[in-house]
């Protein structure tokens, strides 16, 4: 069935409201959160947070399966083998499920919030990391669900489930929060939410397509590994990505303490906001790039399209935070948490600014067959994070942890768009990949330069390579994109 204008239009109004809505909550939350909990207590949950997301290593490609598989089966019109896949999967993420809560079980069991956190009494830390473990579980049997729905095309529903489902949740802990609750409560009052957004999710489910929901069974366990195994490469580059994202946070709280993660945890949330963003609506580019590739024609007008849409927003963006953004930061966070957090809040968005440049190339590469580049160039630059972020805290206390991951970010991009060009987007000119890291460079340079002057060369020199590299080279495969080419 050919998506629809209407259709589209929908998914894409609702994808963006859904992108755009749990950022703007967050931004309202931190500093209410801070202020009612105190520095300690925030820094506390976010550590529980942190350790907590482990468990989506679990995530063995359940929502790629759903997607790949139905969708396949749909064009075929096989009902029969939609109802089996789906049935496989929704039973898995229950399986799933049940095993993050035996997790969360024995990590509160063994005290292992203790390895970060020094405190007399540790049954308030393990409970709340016990509901925290149940609560990122569920988001298994969520993703079997909503992928459904991306299945049939029907983004708009996903969107609209998603959107209730993750704001719902972040209401109910300001609100809670806000009356004066603990941890232990809201966090349980955020669990039963879950639950109900669940159930709400099956309902809608019942009512698109009726008899698609049976009783799960674990007969998956007997399947043939069919359905999960070409996934690999899929689940293996996520959980590299899951496990980098994650560490720089746990190597704050075993080197220093959880007040100074709750600052650090600040920089480190608004880059990824900015990073999610830009990096769900490059998911557009996916679907593309195999459609170009089976109808054999070039993929380099996308690439430099896509690339400055995705880089010229999101650096100008950074930018102007960097440059312009004191004011604001210190009229959300208020004067004490602006002082302790500001720092890192900078350097997280050079660093972001960098990992901005990896949304393209996945994108690309997942849209074709060979899936082992990006787990690659994922286990190589966490790999060289790892490492640079403990030099840099050796030299440079906790800012240079993020100084490290600056560093090699930028040794890593020019490295992986080499191999990028030399594999999937042909016939580049030769130091393309060097050259793609030059506006990076600049707001670095903004953000070190203490004088002003230097600032505002900076700043000229920033503008011009994004001009010259991005927004000139894009615009000029615009129109052979756009016009050039049938559809």
């Amino acid at each position: 069935m050919t998506l629809t204008k209407e259709q589209f239009v929908k998914n894409s109004g609702w994808t963006l409201a859904e992108l755009s809505l749990f950022p703007v909550l967050v931004i309202i939350a931190t500093p209410v959160f801070i202020s009612k909990l105190g520095i300690e207590q925030y820094g506390l949950w976010v550590l529980v947070v942190t350790v907590t997301q482990i468990v989506n290593i679990l995530n063995i490609g359940i929502g790629d399966t759903v997607i790949r598989l139905i969708a396949q089966y749909r064009a075929e019109q096989n009902d029969l083998l939609i109802s089996k896949v789906f049935r496989y999967s929704f039973s898995l993420s229950l399986f799933l499920f049940f095993i993050s809560v035996l997790v969360g079980a024995i990590l509160s069991s063994v005290n292992f919030i203790s390895l970060f956190y020094q405190t007399n009494n540790y049954s308030f830390a393990n409970t709340i990391l016990f509901i925290s473990t149940a609560f990122w579980g569920i988001k298994f049997i969520e993703i079997a669900i909503l992928s459904f729905f991306k299945a049939f095309e029907r983004f708009d529903l996903n969107s609209k489930l998603s959107l209730i489902s993750k704001n719902s949740v972040i209401v109910a802990n300001l609100i809670m929060i806000s009356m004066g609750y603990d941890l232990i409560t809201t966090l349980f009052v955020a669990l039963m939410i879950s639950f109900l957004n669940i159930f709400i999710q099956l309902i809608v489910l019942h009512k698109f397509r009726k008899n698609t929901l049976v009783l799960p069974n674990f007969d998956f366990i007997k399947e043939r590994s069919e359905y999960m195994s070409y996934n690999f490469w899929y689940w293996l580059q996520s959980s590299i990505a899951l496990i980098g994202f994650l560490t720089d946070k746990l190597a704050v709280a075993w080197l220093t303490d959880i007040k100074t993660l709750g600052y650090y945890y600040i920089g480190s949330m608004i880059a990824a906001n900015i990073h999610n963003f830009f990096l769900a609506f490059g998911s557009f580019v996916f679907p593309r790039v195999s459609f170009k590739l089976a109808s054999k024609t070039d993929l380099t007008p996308l690439y430099m399209l896509s690339r400055a849409l995705i880089a010229l927003p999101g650096w100008l963006l950074i930018g102007f935070l960097i440059v312009g953004g004191d004011f604001i930061f210190k009229f959300w966070l208020g004067n004490e948490t602006y002082l302790q957090s500001i720092y890192f809040i900078k350097l997280y968005l050079v660093f972001e600014a960098g990992m901005l440049l990896i949304i393209v190339p996945f994108h690309f590469v997942n849209g074709t067959s060979k899936l082992k580049l990006n787990s690659i160039f994922e286990a190589i630059i966490r790999t060289s994070h790892f490492v640079a972020m403990l030099i840099g805290y050796y030299f440079g206390g906790v800012n240079g942890i993020v100084y490290g991951l600056i560093i090699s970010t930028m040794l890593n991009i020019p490295f992986q768009y080499y191999y990028f060009h030399q594999k999937i987007i042909t016939g580049m000119a030769k130091l393309d990949f060097l050259f793609v890291i030059i506006p990076v460079l600049c707001l670095l340079g903004i953000l070190l330069s203490g004088n002003p002057v230097f600032q505002f060369i900076f700043i000229l020199a920033f503008l011009l390579s994004s001009k010259l590299i991005y927004f000139d080279r894009g615009k000029q495969y615009t129109n052979k994109l756009f016009f050039g080419e049938k559809a």
